[in-house]
């Protein structure tokens, strides 16, 4: 080959290089439906939320990043403790959420466990919604419950933040271990 084409190709590649890696760029921001920055970024993050000046929820993160435009706040590595009466309902563990700072809804992903002392109860699944309007936790996910030497099984789940009433909606299976 010669040295002119080699030359006018590698430069071709090279400007191909760039103007792919630029567009890939924005293309990630728009879907990851972040086009800006987080205006504050908070490590050992903790928001507690009252109704009628007693605790409701407590949330603690090891990062947050705050997007006041967007209304909504992203956490990673998060415990979130819900209170009924003034003492734990249950505890709420998950690799990252985002809160939504208008309505109160919260929506956590990643190893989602919630753990109920009072009730003996601990809940797992992928994604869990707390719907602050209706003071429910949701998922359309599968979950797995585990009580005693129960385990019930299903896909979709509605309950109380302290899994007093607890609902799987369908192919629930319950499996009692001997001991």
């Amino acid at each position: 080959m010669e040295k002119g084409n080699f030359f006018w190709i590698a430069i071709f590649f090279i400007a191909l290089c760039f103007t792919g890696c630029g567009k890939e760029k924005g293309e990630i921001a728009k879907i990851a439906g972040r086009e800006s920055p987080p205006e504050q970024i908070i490590e050992n993050f903790t928001l507690t939320h009252t109704t009628g000046g007693e605790k409701e929820w407590e949330l603690e993160a090891d990062r947050a990043e705050i997007f006041r435009e967007e209304g909504r706040t992203t956490v990673k590595k998060l415990r979130l403790t819900f209170y009924s009466q003034a003492k734990i309902a249950s505890i709420l563990t998950a690799r990252e959420g985002e809160l939504n700072s208008q309505s109160g809804d919260m929506e956590v992903k990643g190893d989602v466990t919630v753990t109920s002392e009072d009730e003996g109860t601990t809940l797992k699944t992928e994604s869990l919604r707390w719907d602050a309007r209706q003071k429910k936790i949701v998922t359309d996910d599968l979950v797995r419950q585990e009580k005693a030497d129960t385990v019930i099984t299903g896909k979709g789940l509605e309950s109380d933040p302290g899994l007093r009433k607890l609902v799987i909606k369908k192919n629930v299976r319950v499996i009692r271990m001997s001991r």
